[in-house]
């Protein structure tokens, strides 16, 4: 599949994905600073993490929703929600106001519109995807995510301290701008069985809502990949977190030179350049490994990548020598390139059709578990020693990819029963 191919709905979401990125690493990052210097560290901590839960229920609500009665009106009410909240935040911080509680209450309100579009917005991009295709464009949107963190975190570094009021001013005319490409633009890719076969409304309820994602805990191949996502998930993860925190205590200030230019650098300042590094990569090169390793099976690079991912990223647990870091997240930055793509694009197979949005709000519990869990390994890490937390690490990483081997094999199980029931239909006389 071509560029040109890819649905029109696919072309504008990456489009407006890639501007919801910036307007995202533009804010987020900034945060923790921003309200534990307007009200204090203790509550800014509580703040911070009633902002996490409401995005969780905001996903829960709207991928119940939207399996319901549709992706597109649910993306124009929950991003017509996000414009709302991010004026009434540009207000809250103008030359005229300067109420930070207020603006923590209406980023709980963002946080929640926000998690109610996402499930909606991932399952439309299913909906008009086939296997093959997905992978480019999970590709494509993956390059755009990194693309976006990089220049994002950098627009909100020069604005958000001094011009706070005028960077929600602007966050606010994309967030307009994408608000009117989803009402004029953007097609419904998806009309539930009941609401094509009645006039009225579909009703919803709690109960119901218990039900859609009961069923989906009882969907074992799709928990084999949540919690396998989970496991791999959390080796990023502490890149920032436990590997994060030995970097700066194990690594001394010390002299370096490169190209001539001399220069001092300590564990903080290896980390900063190894997440660079990482993001850099991934901007240069997905299209690379995605050509390099385009004959290889989706099931192989898959397999190969997470355990290359893995390898790389435990070693990141105990190794001190500064070239050798960067080595590692080379080489990891690689395997995360050809496992990412048939990853992301797998869950379309995974979802089914009448139940995407539902499928899709679960998965993004994955990252708030990678994050619980590797806070835990922080607190572990003060009773072991690093090269354990690397085998922890390792064991996690291994056993993820196992998961995600043994879910290869029951989707080519199924396609090939597929195939072999097609086969006898056909050969029967009509």
């Amino acid at each position: 599949m071509k560029l040109r191919d890819i649905h029109p709905n696919i072309k504008l979401r990456l489009g407006m994905q890639f501007l919801g990125g910036l307007v995202s690493m533009a804010v987020i990052p900034f945060l923790a600073i921003y309200f534990s210097q307007k009200i204090g560290a203790a509550v800014t901590g509580v703040i911070l993490i009633l902002i996490v839960i409401s995005g969780v229920i905001g996903g829960f609500i709207g991928g119940h929703i939207s399996d319901r009665i549709g992706r597109r009106k649910i993306m124009i009410y929950s991003e017509a929600g996000v414009l709302i909240t991010y004026l009434c935040i540009a207000f809250c911080n103008s030359p005229w106001f300067d109420l930070p509680y207020v603006s923590a209450a209406f980023f709980l309100l963002n946080m929640f519109a926000g998690g109610m579009f996402q499930p909606a917005a991932q399952a439309m991009i299913i909906d008009v995807t086939d296997s093959e295709s997905r992978k480019l464009v999970f590709t494509i949107s993956y390059w755009l995510g990194n693309l976006a963190t990089a220049l994002g975190g950098i627009i909100g570094a020069f604005l958000f301290k001094s011009y706070l009021f005028e960077l929600f001013i602007g966050i606010s005319v994309i967030s307009l701008l994408s608000v009117v490409i989803t009402i004029f633009f953007i097609s419904e890719t998806y009309t539930p069985i009941s609401k094509a076969t009645s006039t009225a409304p579909p009703k919803s309820s709690p109960l119901e809502l218990f039900h859609s994602y009961s069923a989906v805990l009882k969907d074992k191949l799709f928990m084999y990949y949540i919690i396998g996502a989970v496991f791999i998930f959390t080796l990023e993860q502490s890149l920032t977190y436990y590997i994060g925190i030995r970097l700066e205590r194990d690594i001394p200030e010390q002299g370096a030179s490169l190209l001539g230019f001399d220069f001092t650098i300590d564990g903080t300042k290896v980390l900063g350049f190894l997440k660079t590094e990482n993001t850099v990569l991934v901007v240069l090169l997905s299209a690379v490994v995605l050509f390099l390793f385009k004959k290889w099976k989706d099931k192989w690079n898959l397999v190969t990548g997470m355990f290359i991912f893995s390898i790389s990223f435990s070693a990141l647990a105990f190794t001190s020598n500064i070239w050798f870091l960067f080595i590692l997240i080379f080489v990891g930055t690689i395997g995360e390139l050809m496992y990412v793509p048939v990853k992301q694009a797998m869950i379309g197979d995974l979802a089914p059709s009448n139940a995407r949005s539902t499928y899709m709000a679960f998965y993004s519990l994955t990252f708030y578990g990678a994050m619980i869990i590797a806070s835990l390994l922080i607190i572990v890490g003060e009773w072991i020693s690093p090269l354990m937390m690397g085998g922890i690490l390792l064991a996690l990483g291994l056993t993820g990819t196992f998961l995600y081997y043994l879910i290869t094999r029951s989707l080519a199980s199924i396609v090939t029963d597929a195939k072999e029931i097609k086969e006898v239909k056909a050969s029967i006389p009509s």
